[in-house]
């Protein structure tokens, strides 16, 4: 009799893998992903690892749980974040006040519902904003946009 595992493989095609966090290559190959900061990247993966499929929104940066993460420095987070906000890598979904951490998701994906833990509608599609700040950084400087077009 097969196992719950076998029949698992057998009708996705796949195997039980163990969770894991995708950057697309797309995004990994773009002049927008290269610009950024080493903190900023690695507090994009610190929100990527928080992703489950269903929670884009309710991605947290709260000090307390990101010193347990490895953060040395609340500037050192802050900076990272303020990149990651200021081109457009990640959004705010819920401003944090009194015992209420902010919320964020992370651009490349749509926004999910997340049980009114936020204040963002839920979006089928995702809003990219990354792709836009770097055409939007050079028509205010009236230059060219530096997009390398890979297919």
């Amino acid at each position: 009799m097969p196992t719950p595992e076998r029949n698992r493989a057998k009708v996705t095609g796949r195997g039980k893998l163990p969770p894991f966090a995708a950057i697309p290559r797309h995004i990994l190959e773009s002049p927008e992903f290269g610009s950024l900061s080493g903190n900023a990247v690695k507090l994009l993966v610190e929100l990527l690892g928080q992703f489950r499929g269903g929670n884009n929104g309710d991605l947290q940066l709260a000090w307390r749980f990101m010193s347990n993460r490895g953060w040395k420095s609340k500037g050192t987070l802050h900076s990272a974040k303020s990149e990651l906000i200021e081109h457009g890598w990640l959004i705010c979904t819920r401003q944090g006040g009194k015992h209420r951490p902010s919320l964020f998701a992370i651009s490349w994906l749509p926004i999910d519902e997340c049980k009114g833990k936020h204040d963002v509608l839920p979006e089928s599609t995702a809003s990219n904003l990354w792709k836009k700040t770097q055409t939007q950084v050079a028509i205010r400087a009236n230059q060219p946009a530096i997009r390398a077009n890979r297919h």
